[in-house]
């Protein structure tokens, strides 16, 4: 008499349990190098409408503001905490890796810059990194 077996067998199952293991553990630091470029692509964003209207208050006021709370909407600070350094002649914009946020894994850009030139930086452990920006 022969049975009809329906259902997986355990060799099968940790099979499939290994497999989709194997996978997860190639993807996930690609992935979670894809989310620290999102966060710096994102604090860039941010520091170029900063500097946007830094150069629209500077044409209404003929000067630049030094408080980062006049920047509106309110940035979120939850991965960078941002800073204005007014200059003679302009000003730089600093983006700050937050360490206990969710961008402080980023071991590779830890501040960017950007000033009323348009000169960008992005600084690491090592000094100025181009891959950065």
């Amino acid at each position: 008499m022969r049975r009809d077996e329906h259902g997986f067998s355990l060799m099968e199952l940790l099979l499939v349990l290994a497999l989709v293991s194997v996978i997860v553990a190639m993807a996930l630091p690609a992935w979670r190098q894809n989310q620290l470029a999102a966060g710096r692509q994102e604090a860039w964003l941010q520091l170029h409408r900063i500097g946007l209207q830094q150069e629209m208050w500077h044409l209404q006021y003929g000067h630049y503001f030094a408080d980062i709370a006049s920047v509106t909407p309110d940035l979120d600070t939850l991965r960078y905490s941002y800073q204005i350094q007014l200059t003679e002649r302009g000003f730089t914009l600093l983006a700050t890796i937050n360490i206990d946020g969710p961008q402080g894994h980023d071991t590779r850009c830890s501040q960017l810059s950007l000033s009323d030139t348009g000169e960008v930086k992005s600084l690491g452990k090592g000094g100025e990194i181009q891959a950065c920006r």
